[in-house]
């Protein structure tokens, strides 16, 4: 005999299953094909920002960037400032002033203006409302780093797919010296690709 009593039996929480949003991330059951992409976005002396491919799916494209940040002899309250820019958040945790933060758009080719805004800048649509028209989030694999320097991860899910024509990609960092920066991109060879993604599970 043992001092404390068994635990009651509890009953197995019923878990429903929660229905991905298309116009908020990529769908995670399907194989997307990659169109090769190689850009520079920004080169500075202590930033760099690249596009490194574009996953195509059934129903949208993901874009997929890579963000370098090095010190190169700066002072440790400059460098802790341009961290804070680079990750987005103050020393003291708030955000970094929206003015200056790290921007995103694409012009589709039929003319549409697309923004990487929303949450949490502006206070933005709630993400479980039907959108009209496309799409572009931002979902952010996060950064991290030492003394030196830092590394991050960048993904922007336009959805639906785009039009035929071409996608002028458009960005800007304020805060890291970077001015609105454009490069062109093929929306017809997106679309041409995504009947070749395959599904995971039927």
């Amino acid at each position: 005999m043992t001092f404390f009593p068994p635990d009651p039996d509890l009953p197995e929480p019923e878990e429903a299953d929660s229905e991905r949003q298309p116009w908020w991330q990529a769908p995670d059951d399907e194989l997307p094909v990659l169109l090769p992409v190689s850009e520079t976005l920004a080169s500075t002396e202590h930033l760099a920002l690249g596009l490194f491919g574009v996953a195509v799916y059934s129903d949208g494209v993901e874009f997929r960037l890579e963000g370098r940040l090095r010190r190169k002899g700066l002072p440790a309250r400059e460098w802790n400032d341009l961290c804070a820019d680079f990750v987005g958040h103050s020393p003291l945790g708030g955000p970094v002033h929206p003015a200056g933060r790290l921007r995103f758009g694409l012009v589709l080719g039929d003319g549409e203006k697309v923004l990487a805004e929303g949450f949490p800048f502006f206070g933005g649509d709630d993400p479980s409302a039907e959108q009209e028209g496309h799409t572009l989030s931002r979902n952010s694999g996060g950064a991290g780093g030492g003394p030196q320097g830092y590394s991050s991860t960048d993904r922007l899910w336009l959805w639906p797919l785009p039009p035929e024509g071409p996608i002028e990609f458009v960005m800007q960092w304020p805060a890291l010296g970077v001015e609105e920066r454009r490069v062109v991109l093929d929306g017809s060879a997106m679309r041409a690709l995504a009947s070749r993604v395959q599904r995971f599970w039927s």
